[in-house]
């Protein structure tokens, strides 16, 4: 071959010629993504063509890929002496950054085989390659994908593992972007499925159910019930909450008279899009419930070079809002940056959070960030689990710790089947927030929590019985479970109990979501405000996991004010205070506990109305609370005692 004869040896490294003869290869992460063995989910056409082109990003090791792990796990745990002793990104750079001759070795591996190096920076090189070429380097086969059965294919992927050669082991840590939602096709036509419609599901008609206009509900929790459909002998149940106040909340969690409000750190939010009237919205909320909005210089955005192009305008709404006004509400004084991820990479929604993540630990934008970009594990790969793990670990090694909401679909079982966690949450260098259903009384105190989760029966029109009977179908919950992608961290051994590790002995002991918990259940939601799509300012009530993530942000802020330094990559910590004060131990309700509750959502059939459900709590899906550690809210649930803790440390 001309290109192989012409790059024999390239900075010490063995080139396509001579590969033969030194055969030592060292295996990477395996690039094989969930969605391409999931059953009846593509069809495997087999062979890719080879002229097929894809865009791929070669990750680098840095200086010391081992040292830098086992750096970042010291600064994270309180009983090493290097507990909260941080780098600068200029120090990290030095000691575990990539370098120039690096960069030009691998370079000039890549381009021996004829693909083309179109960026670099202190990650990655960005790369364009046929699949021939990603064959004869990487030593992996890549199949073709069609979405329908007898269609040409459309999607690449590989069949199995990626590898370099051997003097390549340390320089290169991952391989992104084999598989490919968009090949570059030469014959375009070939492809004719490219935009085919995947096979509609049926729509299932919905019988109309009650609506109410303007739903009853409680100021506080048990404020006051409504009727109800008899049912097990109960003619009544207690309305769901009409949104806590911020003041509700800051009372709740100890805020209002902590002299701990977040004051010297820095929060970070991020999602895609970006909400125009963000900062204007939330003072706008604030000011409405007697408290200070955001001081001048207090509120930043920071966007990527590309967020103006791929986004063109649009707004995660009421997503952005919920995560920037509720870290306000826990954390008044502490400052926050919105980071916006471009909306499309060309690459994967995961990519451009990724690039978004890669800034904040570049720039040490935040000491801790909150982040509720849920995906299921099986739209990732292990190669994408160990580029988000060097980002983490330099986040750690920064001080900078990184929350995600565990989702809120309980199990994440669609339809019965297998669970799914959901990542970069599962990631062993992340903290996964759960949820749970916190009842704040009348004075502003907790009066009960239970772990979130819930089955709801729909009431019907005339409001005399029930479309389904009670109690239901499992609604939503606190999102947990076992990994697929992550092995047991070191933290949580001897702590997760071992059936669920393990799956009942099943398999190798992995990581279990969520690490800690706070509220999330919609019946005891809070209230947020913004400027929706229709130029209308609203408040409405905002809960979900994308609400735990941030109250445990914002707290986190504050205790790192009382500790005198940011917690940095927390889990080693919040392990270590279980069974203390500061964490709540959610174990399983009693039936007084667990009442029903009266709920309402939206109407799909009438908009601007309601439709009424009983809701039974405490059942997320197959997930228990249970003493101890258990799969819906971790550790347990953070307390008005959590940053006071930090104080007496």
């Amino acid at each position: 071959m001309a290109v192989a004869a012409a790059a024999s040896v390239v900075a010490g490294v063995v080139a396509p010629a001579a590969e033969a003869a030194a055969p030592a290869r060292t295996a990477l992460a395996s690039p094989v993504p969930g969605w391409m063995t999931a059953p009846g989910n593509l069809v495997d056409t087999g062979a890719a063509p080879g002229d097929w082109g894809l865009s791929i990003r070669v990750y680098l090791a840095g200086q010391d890929r081992a040292g830098m792990a086992a750096a970042a796990r010291r600064v994270s745990d309180p009983a090493d002496p290097a507990y909260a002793h941080y780098l600068t990104p200029a120090q990290f750079a030095q000691k575990y950054g990539t370098t120039a001759a690096q960069t030009a070795k691998v370079t000039g591996w890549l381009t021996g085989f004829g693909m083309r190096v179109t960026g670099t920076n202190a990650h990655y090189l960005a790369v364009t390659a046929t699949v021939d070429q990603v064959q004869k380097a990487f030593g992996t086969t890549m199949h073709g994908y069609s979405r329908r059965a007898g269609f040409p294919p459309s999607l690449l992927a590989p069949v199995g593992g990626v590898s370099v050669p051997a003097a390549l082991g340390r320089d290169i840590s991952t391989v992104l972007g084999l598989d490919s939602m968009d090949p570059v096709i030469p014959d375009a036509s070939a492809a004719a499925d490219a935009k085919a419609p995947v096979t509609p599901v049926e729509s299932k008609a919905k019988t109309k159910a009650a609506a109410a206009a303007t739903p009853p509900c409680s100021k506080w929790w048990g404020e006051n019930s409504s009727p109800i459909p008899p049912v097990d002998g109960r003619t009544s149940a207690v309305n769901g909450v009409c949104g806590y106040t911020p003041q509700q909340l800051r009372d709740a969690y100890g805020v209002t008279k902590s002299p701990y409000t977040g004051k010297g750190r820095t929060v970070a939010v991020v999602l895609d899009g970006a909400l125009a009237t963000m900062e204007a919205d939330a003072d706008r909320f604030f000011a409405a419930h007697g408290l200070p909005g955001f001081a001048p210089g207090q509120y930043s955005e920071n966007f990527g070079p590309n967020f103006a192009a791929t986004c063109r305008g649009y707004a995660n709404s009421p997503e952005e809002p919920l995560d920037v006004e509720t870290l306000h509400i826990v954390a008044p004084d502490a400052k926050v940056v919105y980071v916006g991820a471009d909306c499309d990479t060309g690459a994967g929604g995961s990519v451009a959070y990724l690039d978004a993540h890669t800034r904040i630990v570049d720039q040490h934008l935040a000491d801790v960030v909150t982040d509720s970009f849920p995906t299921r594990e099986d739209s990732d790969s292990p190669a994408t689990a160990v580029a988000w793990d060097q980002v983490f670990q330099q986040g750690a090694l920064e001080g900078i710790g990184f929350n995600y909401a565990s989702g809120d679909e309980g199990d994440g079982a669609d339809g019965g089947g297998a669970g799914m966690t959901i990542f970069p949450a599962s990631s062993q260098w992340a903290t996964a927030v759960g949820g749970t259903t916190l009842e704040i009384g009348k004075t502003g105190k907790v009066v009960g929590e239970l772990g979130w989760g819930s089955n709801a029966a729909q009431i019907n029109p005339q409001g005399t019985g029930y479309l389904t009977p009670p109690p239901g179908n499992f609604f939503m919950g606190s999102g947990g479970g076992r990994s697929s992608l992550t092995a047991q961290p070191w933290y949580q051994k001897n702590v997760v109990p071992s059936a669920l590790a393990t799956a009942g002995g099943t398999g190798p002991a992995r990581r279990v979501l969520p690490d800690v918990a706070a509220d999330g259940d919609r019946l005891t939601g809070w209230l947020v405000g913004f400027t929706g799509q229709d130029g209308t300012y609203r408040e409405e009530l905002g809960a979900g996991t994308s609400g735990s993530s941030p109250l445990v942000t914002g707290l986190e802020a504050d205790a790192g004010q009382a500790a005198g330094h940011a917690l940095g990559f927390a889990n080693p910590l919040l392990y270590k205070l279980r069974g203390t004060p500061a964490i709540h131990d959610v174990v399983p309700a009693t039936a007084a506990q667990a009442e029903p509750v009266l709920s309402y959502l939206p109407s799909w059939q009438s908009p601007g109305t309601f439709d009424a459900y009983l809701t039974q709590p405490d059942h997320d899906s197959s997930l228990r609370t249970a003493a101890g550690y258990d799969d819906v809210t971790g550790v347990g649930s953070v307390t008005a005692e959590f940053v006071r803790s930090f104080a007496r440390r």
